[in-house]
């Protein structure tokens, strides 16, 4: 039964199908070194190999992205490359990363979606629910100004929670003040 490909190994090797070009490194000693580039894998064996067949020490061999880092290319990879198999197919970019929680929120925001009021209902919030409390009568009164204008200290999270929400509020009314 094969082993089964590690999920990080598995990402290197469909990185290896984006290479730019391959490099084909040896280290004779101390201060020597062989380095030499090849545009395909392919090319790039055929350089190992010869290098190999002078030396006690098998070359590596490297594929170099487009932002010049570097993926060592496995064995099988390279005997692969040997024989005249083609290469795997590139994998495709995704479009975009996947957003966070809080990026997700101040999208919605910038939609013109109203963000939902922080819970303040645990008794460490007591002394802040009358600001909390003005903050959202002010947000569903459309108040930018006023909202704009309102004084808060972040001092504890509870102040900074109801500055998150006043901020993300006053992005959203904008952005429905903007389409309407």
């Amino acid at each position: 039964m094969a082993k089964p490909i590690h999920p990080a190994d598995a990402a290197d090797r469909a990185k290896i199908a984006n290479a730019t070009h391959f490099n084909v490194h040896l280290r004779k000693g101390p201060t020597e070194k062989i380095n030499q580039e090849a545009p395909t894998l392919a090319e790039a064996v055929k350089i190992a190999d010869a290098i190999n067949a002078e030396s006690r020490k098998p070359a590596m061999i490297y594929a170099v992205m487009p932002e010049g880092t570097t993926v060592f290319v496995p064995k099988d990879m390279a005997d692969a490359a040997r024989q005249g198999e083609p290469p795997a197919e590139p994998v495709p970019k995704p479009e975009r990363k996947p957003a966070g929680k809080r990026a997700a929120i101040l999208e919605a925001a910038q939609r013109g979606e109203l963000p939902a009021a922080p819970d303040f209902s645990a008794a460490t919030h007591k002394p802040h629910r009358k600001k909390l409390e003005a903050v959202v009568a002010m947000v569903r009164a459309g108040d930018i100004e006023g909202l704009k204008a309102f004084e808060i200290k972040p001092v504890s999270t509870s102040p900074r929670a109801i500055a998150r929400y006043r901020d993300l509020a006053v992005i959203a009314l904008a952005a429905l003040s903007r389409s309407a």
